[in-house]
């Protein structure tokens, strides 16, 4: 009688880690204590998000090109335990030799999620799953850069840093910008620039190294938003609770009660957020939105008219055209816009109506004719662009008044004027609210958090003249 041959039994440690060579998912789970100290409360986004990228990784393995990958989540989601400490981990036990750069705003944050790294890499846990893959270079293990003897590297640094010399297949960027900065355009600037520029520099190879960055959205000019509006993306966002800005939208199916994670941000723990955060606050952190849904300062309160029942310039008193200047086309430069209005006097006030608005990025002469086109008077704000039309308008008979602009900052003079349409005193053309309201680069309802706020600067001084004694124009 022939006896079956015995299959050798597998450790059952060894068998665990292939288990988890095959799934990033199930790393996760298994890895989850060798950094943390509080149990795992799961979610379907963190198994949603592990299989998004372990399918990056297998694309990358049989070398393919693919786009890079942003992911806009909540905080408290397990974002930097599973994109920043954890996934690098996995890396190297799919493949040792991988190399990855690793970024956060802060260079003592980038350096906390790349030594969790290495504390997973070096648990007893891993080395029971995985004897003898990774053994760290005793003369390259620090807690900024790593390597190990199969020339793997993890290498960090920060917004700004140095990553000169350094290449990699996986670009890591976690938060790459403080949300307490997210209003300061210079350090919009800076992240926008490290992240596109610098770090995109970067690559073991153009076509095949992927960048993951994870953030929450702070500002239409913040990096995600330079991203979306240039980049193909492997995008996932996934706001604390439901609305139209899910991506992909078929995961709107997985919200249980309108909410993303009902263990970890319920709705009481949600409610907290708001007032913690504040609308904008919320809005970029919880909602993945740059401004509150509906308008932050400003909200629809413009009363639309029907194009063909708004009033005749002749029926309108004050009537002119307010500009915010600029000399530029380059698009890193800000645009010269208009807002045409006029007023019905009452009693107890007046009514405005707004005829006209738009803008565009112009060189000077350009500028000027462009200006010539709108409905004078024009009322041109002081500053050296606006000097400048100013003094040329008036050599040519064109009418054109020079405003002092008083009142504070660009958001104190913005609240200054929100009174007046929120009491519904401000009428506008009904062809022109879609434009006020939503335009991706000039919409007022983001403000100060969108791309531009020219035409809000226009509108903004209208509102301010239409209010103050006449007097003060003449």
């Amino acid at each position: 009688m022939e006896h079956s041959k015995k299959l050798p039994r597998l450790d059952p440690m060894e068998a665990l880690g292939e288990l988890c060579r095959r799934s990033f998912y199930r790393f996760f789970l298994e890895f989850w204590g060798t950094i943390e100290a509080v149990p795992l409360v799961d979610n379907w986004h963190i198994r949603y998000i592990c299989d998004q990228l372990q399918e990056v990784t297998e694309s990358w393995e049989r070398g393919e090109s693919q786009p890079d990958v942003l992911i806009n989540v909540p905080p408290g989601s397990s974002k930097s335990t599973m994109v920043t400490q954890l996934f690098p981990a996995w890396l190297w036990v799919r493949s040792p030799s991988i190399r990855v750069i690793s970024s956060s705003y802060a260079a003592d944050l980038s350096t906390s999620h790349a030594v969790k790294s290495r504390d997973c890499l070096k648990s007893e846990k891993f080395q029971a799953c995985f004897p003898e893959l990774i053994e760290f270079k005793d003369d390259q293990d620090g807690k900024t850069h790593y390597k190990n003897t199969k020339k793997g590297e993890r290498f960090v640094t920060s917004t700004g840093g140095r990553v000169t010399g350094m290449h990699a297949d996986f670009i890591i960027v976690d938060d790459p910008i403080n949300p307490e900065a997210a209003v300061s355009e210079k350090e919009l600037k800076r992240a926008t620039r490290f992240v596109s520029r610098t770090l995109s520099t970067r690559k073991t190879d153009k076509k095949r190294t992927v960048t993951i960055m994870v953030m929450q959205r702070l500002h239409e000019a913040d990096p995600a938003g330079e991203w979306i509006r240039k980049k193909k993306l492997r995008w996932i966002c996934l706001p604390a609770e439901l609305s139209n800005d899910v991506h992909p939208v078929e995961l709107k199916s997985f919200y249980v009660e309108g909410l993303l994670d009902v263990k970890r941000l319920g709705r009481e723990a949600v409610e907290k957020m708001k007032v913690d955060l504040g609308s904008y606050g919320y809005a970029g952190q919880g909602q993945q939105r740059p401004a509150p849904e509906g308008g932050g300062i400003w909200k629809k309160w413009f009363i639309p008219i029907p194009d063909n029942a708004f009033p005749s310039p002749d029926q309108l008193e004050d009537y002119g055209t307010d500009w915010d200047t600029a000399y530029t086309k380059d698009q890193e430069n800000d645009a010269s816009a208009y807002c045409t209005s006029g007023i019905v006097r009452l009693s107890d006030g007046f009514r405005m109506y707004i005829d006209k608005l738009g803008f565009d990025k112009l060189e000077f002469p350009d500028l000027i004719r462009f200006i010539k086109l709108r409905p004078g008077p024009h009322y041109i704000e002081a500053k050296a662009s606006g000097k400048s039309s100013q003094q040329t308008l008036v050599s040519s008979g064109i009418p054109a008044i020079e405003v002092q602009v008083t009142g504070g900052d660009k958001i104190a003079r913005t609240k200054m004027a929100t009174p007046y349409p929120e009491a519904g005193l401000v009428f506008i053309r009904e062809s022109l609210l879609e434009m006020l309201y939503n335009d991706p680069e000039q919409g007022i309802l983001a403000f100060p958090n969108g791309l531009y706020d020219d035409l809000n600067d226009a509108i903004v001084q209208a509102i301010h003249r239409h209010s103050q004694p006449q007097k003060e124009w003449e």
